[in-house]
């Protein structure tokens, strides 16, 4: 019969065993803690073992079977428990600064061969089998299965490669190949899941990815550079073109300022020239958008400068010096820039010839004013060439409204009240408006009702915009400047 003491001491070692196995089921938080705990209670663990069995790798059993039975069972558990308490430290050690994009297939692994560890030491130092034998029996086995899974093993081991490396996480938008794109939403000891721009999920296996050029989009930031080619009829001269692609760009939502978009000729033929516009965009998600609304920004500068786009597969051989036929800052004569403006849709084409005789054409150079914050402009302006700027000051805050392009126009209702103007309008590049002022167009607004409805609701809308943007200025941090045609129109319109 064993003494009381060691009776006393295993029932109290079975405790606090059972205690350990329950700190692991409980979500302590932060996880430091749990472990903290957890590792406190092993080294009591430790110190009851020690007495009831001595050293975990040279134990000294009781004679009574029942009582060395259950030595052998709280040893095991020591071995089993201290590899738990391992495999809970290593990652908090290795991987403490990133932690949110661990490896997880390596961590996986350092857990497997800490549990291969005890398993071996348990048997060898607890139940005294000989290990060797059973290593060589394991070895033979592992060949045959070896030979078996060869590809699922190479799956395997090129996942560790992979976690080893880090090349990419879960969230990442990674490219494969050049064949296809999308986002990563899994990655295993087999292979990776990615899901495509249809919805789809792809399945790659490691093996395939460890041979393959993958192209993460995600690092080291989520900004993505692109191009877009155009090609036009070579008789426009080329300075020109690349100036008015530059225009397309300032014009064009969510491309980046910085790096700022670019410009460049490709290619002299014959009949045609090439250029391409390289930019960036601050997310994969944006790009579709952004080159959709650059192309249609291409051909609104094209179409307010005369200049004929042609097919991009129609280039020819290289010759010698393009001929010139624009001039600088050519634009659509006054009567085609009222027609293209939904406000002058209701006039006849004699009414708008007749309008378009009365208006001022104005030149203005980059970064100068036409109009500022408070001041008043009694004229509508129509924008011919270039870009400019509009921002307002709310509350000592300046910030950046849009940009108006060819075909803008802004300026109704300080035309018809005198209205102060609701904010600045600087030039970003030189260009050439129209104005038109209020003693010449105030007789067709009262000859023409359909017109004068025109203007109200230009204004109403205008209006309603100035509300929204002066309390999302005063209850919201400031965004990027809004560049929508709409928001531009209406600008001047309080």
């Amino acid at each position: 019969m064993a003494p009381v003491s060691l009776l006393s001491e295993l029932i109290l070692a079975t405790a606090l065993a059972a205690v350990l196995i329950f700190n692991w089921r409980i979500a302590w938080q932060p996880a430091w803690l749990r472990i903290g705990v957890a590792a406190g209670l092993f080294c009591l663990f430790t110190l009851l073992i020690l007495r009831v069995a001595g050293m975990p790798a040279a134990p000294m059993l009781d004679s009574d079977t029942r009582i060395a039975t259950w030595q052998r069972g709280l040893i095991a558990l020591w071995w089993l428990l201290g590899a738990r308490l391992t495999v809970g430290i290593l990652p908090l050690i290795l991987w403490q600064k990133r932690e949110s994009s661990q490896p997880k297939i390596a961590s996986d692994l350092l857990a497997g061969l800490t549990y291969l560890t005890a398993v071996l030491a348990i048997v060898n130092f607890v139940f005294d089998l000989p290990v060797r034998a059973l290593l060589a029996t394991s070895g033979i086995i592992a060949v045959v299965l070896a030979l078996a899974l060869q590809n699922t093993l190479a799956d395997v081991f090129a996942g560790i490669a992979v976690g080893i490396e880090h090349p990419y996480v879960v969230g990442d938008r990674i490219g494969i190949d050049g064949s296809f794109e999308g986002v990563i939403v899994q990655v295993n000891w087999r292979s990776i899941h990615v899901r495509t721009d249809g919805n789809d999920i792809v399945t790659i296996p490691n093996s395939l990815i460890s041979k393959s050029r993958v192209i993460n989009r995600s690092r080291p930031s989520t900004r993505r550079d692109d191009s877009v080619q155009v090609a036009c009829d070579s008789t426009a001269r080329p300075d020109l073109v690349l100036e008015y692609l530059r225009h397309a760009a300032l014009l064009t939502p969510k491309l980046l300022s910085s790096p700022a978009p670019g410009t460049s000729l490709a290619r002299i033929g014959a009949r045609t020239n090439s250029y391409d516009i390289s930019f960036s965009v601050a997310h994969t998600d944006h790009l579709g958008a952004a080159k959709s609304a650059l192309l249609g920004q291409v051909l609104r500068q094209f179409h307010y400068h005369g200049i004929r786009l042609v097919n991009p597969g129609a280039m020819s051989t290289p010759i010698g010096p393009v001929q010139v036929s624009l001039g600088p800052l050519e634009t659509l004569p006054p009567e085609q820039l009222l027609g293209d403006i939904p406000l002058f849709r209701e006039l006849s084409p004699k009414q708008r010839v007749d309008l378009s005789t009365k208006m001022i054409k104005r030149h203005l150079e980059a970064m100068a004013t036409l109009a500022s914050q408070g001041g008043t402009l009694s004229s509508l302006i129509v924008v011919a060439s270039g870009v400019l700027e509009a921002s307002r000051t709310i509350r000592d805050h300046s910030h950046v409204v849009g940009r108006l392009g060819p075909g803008d126009h802004f300026g109704e209702l300080g035309l018809i009240t005198g209205a102060p103007n609701a904010g600045t309008i600087l030039a970003l590049t030189r260009c050439i408006i129209f104005e038109l002022r209020k003693e010449d167009l105030d007789p067709v607004l009262a000859a023409e009702p359909g017109l004068a409805e025109a203007f109200e609701a230009s204004v109403r809308r205008g209006q309603a915009f100035l509300a929204r943007d002066e309390a999302a200025a005063t209850y919201a941090q400031p965004g990027p400047p809004a560049q929508f045609l709409a928001q531009i129109r209406a600008f001047f319109k309080t």
